[in-house]
């Protein structure tokens, strides 16, 4: 009996998990599946597919003045099941979130998959949503047949999290283009670099670390693929460090195995990453890694399972090596875990036979990722839930109800908002007098600050002290993976760096912010509201 799969996804244009879905759809229908792509038809296509196309906007286009976040929600859900029904869908494979929470609120007599793209529990703290919250993925989710994970530690991120009740968790390697490239001899010491220009990718330590192998090896060139809102960043920090004339931002590009066969060494310097399949990409190509360790799934592209947290010296894995983890922070000077990373490239360039070795165990490393093996692994996890007994779903409307409620509650913080008005109100005050917060950190001797939050009170204080001498170490927000800006952002769960103080502008929850901090860090903590009242204070007694 065929099985007609239902894959839905926001488009089939760039991205790891669309690129995925493109795969499957590929290989579903070699495998005898009739296959409906459920996608947005005004993106531009860019992978190449399998199946029948119907056009399913993610947009909540229903959602206006007179109709509520409820009801445009409830009108999409209801348009998703009317084409499962249309189609006769038997079992519906969503990709990324939102397409996930479509998937699973459309719920009907078809068995329902689930896949995750990332490390969960870490792009929660930056995403709050209906559909990025405990009650979805603690509840709604485990009314799913299956939720697919692209590497073992982001299914345990998972389960530790939002837990596993029914069994319904598997690990499945995204599928993995090999690519093809004309074998290379005479290689120049070119290192490669390949993601899209976000905070998330870190390509500012990949610059740092190269001015370092750059005084090694002299002939060195870096080559970074991708493009994003960090490249007039980047190019400030590759002028900085006088690195014009040897680091290559071509953008994104289509012939990647071009620059691939020109490379001896991949980089990559993540703060997160699920699994990588552009390492894998490299290690196709016979190019091997140094790769940052980080949460997520680098470890299991390198086929290194030890268990050590925090690795303090570089481990050899199948097809590179791994490397610490950097700190998010830095000063003008290189910090320890960018010398080690540099030193790891410089071995590399240097030695022809260790690079040729790993580049050969990189290549058999990749082919356990190949689309065909990552097919047959579908296929079977398909065969073992079609013969699935149908769950009781007793409770699932119940937990339904409880979704679409969630998006009428929408509470404000009064207290707060008061709060900020009467900071606020204070620093206008000073402003009037002509003064400002540089004032208060001049006679404090302070000159290199740690700012908490980075709400709209940050970028108050950032336009205040500007033409100073103050300095930005860095700043803590819970939302630093999904973050950029012209210094460094961290979660506030590593290692906090040295500093004159640490001013916090949530100033309506500060005393708890800084009793955490004082449990955390020597460095002095002052709330913003501190800062500008003090300043207010000396200028009124002039």
């Amino acid at each position: 009996m065929n099985h007609t799969i239902g894959i839905i996804v926001t488009s089939l244009q760039a991205g790891g998990a669309e690129r995925c879905a493109a795969d499957l759809s590929m290989f579903f229908e070699g495998q005898g599946y009739d296959v409906i792509i459920f996608t947005d038809l005004s993106c531009k296509i860019m992978y190449e597919f399998k199946g029948t196309l119907v056009d399913f906007s993610f947009s909540l286009k229903y959602l206006n003045e007179k109709t509520s976040l409820k009801s445009a929600m409830e009108n999409k859900i209801e348009e998703l099941e009317c084409l499962k029904r249309q189609y006769h869908i038997d079992i519906a494979i969503s990709f990324m979130q939102f397409a996930n929470y479509l998937n699973i609120m459309s719920k009907g007599n078809e068995k329902v998959i689930l896949t995750t793209h990332n490390v969960t529990s870490e792009y929660k703290k930056c995403c709050q949503s209906v559909d990025w919250s405990d009650h979805t993925f603690k509840k709604l989710y485990q009314f799913a047949d299956l939720i697919t994970f692209p590497s073992e530690y982001c299914r345990k991120d998972w389960t530790e999290h939002y837990g596993d009740k029914n069994h319904i968790t598997r690990t499945i390697y995204n599928p993995v283009h090999p690519m093809s490239v004309k074998g290379n001899d005479k290689k120049e010491n070119v290192i490669i670099a390949i993601g899209r220009m976000h905070s998330i990718k870190r390509q500012w330590h990949i610059i740092r670390v190269f001015k370092m192998v750059k005084e090694k090896c002299p002939d060195s060139k870096l080559i970074i693929l991708g493009e994003g809102e960090l490249r007039n960043r980047l190019e400030k920090l590759i002028l900085e460090l006088g690195l014009a004339e040897d680091v290559d931002m071509p953008g994104s590009v289509a012939n990647v195995g071009d620059y691939l066969e020109r490379a001896k060494v991949f980089i990559i310097a993540s703060r997160l990453e699920s699994l990588s399949c552009a390492m894998l990409e490299a290690f196709s190509a016979g190019v091997p890694a140094v790769a940052c360790d980080c949460p997520g799934g680098i470890r299991e592209v390198l086929n290194i399972l030890c268990e050590q947290k925090d690795i303090k010296t570089p481990i050899r894995g199948a097809g590179g090596i791994l490397v610490p983890n950097i700190k998010e922070y830095y000063t003008d000077h290189f910090t320890e875990e960018e010398k080690l990373m540099a030193d790891e490239i410089i071995r590399m360039l240097q030695d022809d036979g260790l690079r040729c070795e790993m580049a050969k165990e990189g290549c058999k490393r990749a082919e356990y990722f190949s689309a065909e093996h990552i097919g047959n692994v579908w296929v079977e996890e398909l065969s073992k839930i079609v013969v699935k007994p149908k769950k009781k779903l007793s409770d699932f409307d119940l937990e339904k109800q409880k979704s679409m409620e969630a998006l009428e509650t929408k509470k404000m913080n009064i207290e707060m908002y008061i709060s900020y008005y009467r900071l606020l109100e204070k620093w206008m005050l000073l402003h009037e007098k002509n003064g400002s917060a540089v004032k208060y950190f001049e006679e404090q001797e302070i000159r290199n600050i740690i700012i908490y939050g980075m709400g709209r009170m940050t970028h108050h204080l950032l336009e205040d002290i500007k033409d100073s001498d103050i300095g930005i170490v860095c700043v803590i927000d819970r939302n630093a993976i999904n973050m950029n800006s012209d210094f460094p952002v961290i979660t506030g769960d590593e290692e906090i760096p040295e500093a004159d103080c640490i001013i916090i502008t949530p100033v309506y929850d500060a005393e708890s912010i800084k009793k955490k901090l004082e449990r955390k860090t020597t460095v002095p903590v002052i709330s913003l509201s501190e800062v500008i009242e003090q300043s207010g204070i000396r200028y009124m007694e002039k």
